[in-house]
């Protein structure tokens, strides 16, 4: 009965049916049609492709930036993907004639070149582990395998189609003139095994892996496969890396170009280092003719996961790479609240040696984030007049090659919409932000202890993307004055008027410090001066880029809660803060450490408002012996 089940379980369907009935009827016309006219048919398709798909063309475009020159500008950069498209449709559909061509086709189509050095690396229990790009006709390297009979083993690693029954026919297709093929969901046993014994063994080199290295590849860093170097290791001193690409040379030509060794330096002995090496010898293939290489897939996608966690990896991305991995952060519009975004921005930084990061942020938010180099490359502004997409097109910044993520840690729907034009990138963001298409989402919520804010960011990171935890470099201040020294008092609030104290107790506090500076923002410059006129001590009216120039670790801050107490802990200030509608838990200081909090705990205590609507605000009952301690 089980048996019966699953006989059932893996009958045909009819779509699968229909599909191999298809590519019968294709391959019947395909075997009578010559050469040039199928090159000329799938030029045709390409070009109704690269019309017809947009997505793709950004692709194409993405990945040349890469491999050609990050600085290409749509004029040029349009011509070229075009080009691209036209030749891979046409190779593509010369792929699927090119196990059906007679002997004859075959000779007047295919030039094969380096064929000795081909043949010795595979003979006499010798092992060429042949790396191959995606480029050209690859389908060649299985037909040219009768020029290769006196190598015992011929063989090439491929993945399985979904359709069952076009995967046995195309799989005949393959093997009909002795090609050994090895499905990679089969395992590796039987590779390793052709790898000890010997002979000649394909394998695409280029293929993005989520689960291989991260390693540069024309420059830029992305996750390739250690098999090639695993095979060569295995092949315990009888192994051969050759390079091995096709390239197109006129309608319906080839050359199979099979005899270019891959010299190792002394001492390349690691899988990360071989396979360095490998990505090396495969760009000198591609930049041969860049055009003739298949750059219609994501090459330097994105993942959830994407940090190395191995030291040599990150070595050889320093020692190698060219462009850096691009992270595009759209913080909270909320000033107060994007600052608790700053560990999680130095984490993404810590990431991997390669990483950079671009902030978007409100015009008001714009100079701070330009003094948190070197976490913060770049800072665009969400609310300029110049649209968000052309700051990002400016020389500077596009210079540094395509964008690889985008954290939506704000969720503002019109910059999203905005940014669109940049895709393709792998986008992130909180999963209560009513973006759609978010390839990947935060929880917003938080289930246990109240945990301080920037920890909602950082965790999120760390179990999202999997990435190191290294909180005690996070949560550090950033560069205060070391020379400032003295009291400072803070009495205006960011968040409104129910974070306030009586001026009387202000007034109070100041005479038993012996004297203060009365510190405030911008915004509340006439309050803040009157105020100080009053209480007859100095006043202070700081932008919140400025604020780490007059603080630091020697001075001591006195405050309601708001932006300022948030400014001072990054200065490296020691802080006393009056919470008096948000808990400390929740929204303390997120940098620095030492700082206290004093709140009246009553029923209405933590209110969230901006304005008390209560008779006698809650903070009224704080004692000054309290905030001296």
């Amino acid at each position: 009965m089980a048996e019966e089940d699953t006989q059932e379980a893996i009958k045909p369907t009819w779509s699968q049916k229909v599909g191999l009935w298809g590519y019968k009827l294709l391959c019947a016309v395909l075997r009578i049609t010559p050469i040039k006219l199928v090159a000329t048919l799938g030029k045709g398709i390409g070009y109704l492709v690269w019309a017809a798909i947009p997505s793709r063309r950004r692709i194409v475009a993405r990945n040349l930036r890469i491999v050609v020159d990050p600085m290409l500008r749509p004029k040029k950069l349009r011509t070229m993907v075009r080009r691209n498209m036209v030749r891979t449709s046409m190779n593509l559909a010369c792929s699927l004639k090119t196990g059906l061509m007679t002997d004859k086709e075959e000779a007047k189509s295919i030039r094969i070149i380096g064929a000795d050095t081909f043949r010795q690396c595979g003979s006499n229990g010798h092992t060429a582990i042949c790396c191959i790009p995606h480029a050209g006709n690859w389908e060649i390297l299985a037909r040219i395998r009768p020029h290769f009979n006196d190598v015992e083993h011929f063989g090439s690693m491929y993945r399985r189609m979904s359709n069952p029954l076009l995967e046995e026919l195309v799989y005949r297709s393959r093997t009909a003139y002795g090609c050994e093929m090895f499905s990679k969901e089969d395992g590796l046993r039987a590779v390793l095994k052709l790898a000890r014994t010997g002979g000649l063994l394909g394998v695409l080199s280029d293929q993005f892996t989520q689960e291989g290295l991260f390693l540069p590849y024309f420059g830029k860093s992305t996750g390739v496969t250690p098999l090639p170097a695993l095979l060569y290791k295995r092949c315990k001193g009888k192994g051969h890396l050759i390079s091995v690409f096709t390239r197109n040379t006129a309608l319906g030509r080839w050359d199979a170009e099979l005899g270019r060794l891959i010299e190792l330096p002394e001492g390349c002995d690691s899988l990360e280092e071989i396979t360095m090496q490998v990505n090396l010898a495969l760009e000198k293939c591609q930049n041969e003719n860049i055009l003739d290489g298949f750059w219609m897939h994501h090459r330097w996608k994105c993942t959830a996961v994407f940090a190395p966690q191995d030291t040599l990896q990150r070595d050889l991305m320093v020692s190698h790479g060219k462009l850096p991995f691009r992270m595009l952060v759209e913080v909270p519009t909320s000033f107060d609240e994007a600052i608790y975004t700053i560990p999680a921005l130095r984490l993404l930084k810590a990431s991997r040696p390669d990483a950079q990061i671009t902030v978007l942020c409100p015009t008001a938010q714009q100079a701070f984030w330009q003094t948190m180099a070197p976490t913060v490359t770049y800072v665009c502004t969400t609310d300029a007049t110049t649209d968000i997409a052309k700051q990002l097109d400016a020389d500077e910044i596009y210079k540094d090659g395509p964008f690889d993520m985008l954290f939506m840690l704000g969720g503002n729907k019109k910059v999203y919409k905005k940014l669109k034009s940049i895709l393709p990138v792998f986008t992130c963001a909180f999963d209560n932000s009513g973006l759609k298409k978010i390839r990947h989402r935060y929880a917003s919520t938080h289930t246990g202890p109240p945990r301080n804010r920037a920890l909602d960011y950082t965790q999120n990171m760390i179990k999202g993307h999997m990435l190191q935890k290294v909180e005690a470099d996070l949560f550090c201040p950033t560069n205060g004055n070391a020379e400032a020294t003295g009291n400072f008092i803070a009495p205006f609030s960011t968040l409104g008027a129910a974070d306030s104290w009586q001026e009387e107790k202000w007034a109070q506090l100041v005479r038993k410090l012996g004297g203060a500076t009365l510190l405030a923002l911008p915004a509340d410059e006439p309050a803040a001066r009157e105020m100080a006129t009053r209480l007859e001590i100095p006043c202070l009216i700081c932008a919140p880029e400025a604020v780490q120039q007059h603080l630091g670790p020697q001075t001591k801050l006195y405050a309601v809660d708001g932006l300022l107490p948030q400014l001072a802990g990054a200065a490296g200030s020691q802080c006393t803060v009056i919470m008096a509608s948000r808990l400390s838990e929740r929204y303390g200081i997120c940098l620095g450490e030492g700082h206290r909090y004093i709140s009246n705990h009553t029923p209405c205590h933590p209110c969230m408002q901006g304005k008390c609507d209560m008779p006698t605000p809650c903070s009224s009952e704080i004692t000054v012996e309290q905030m001296l301690g």
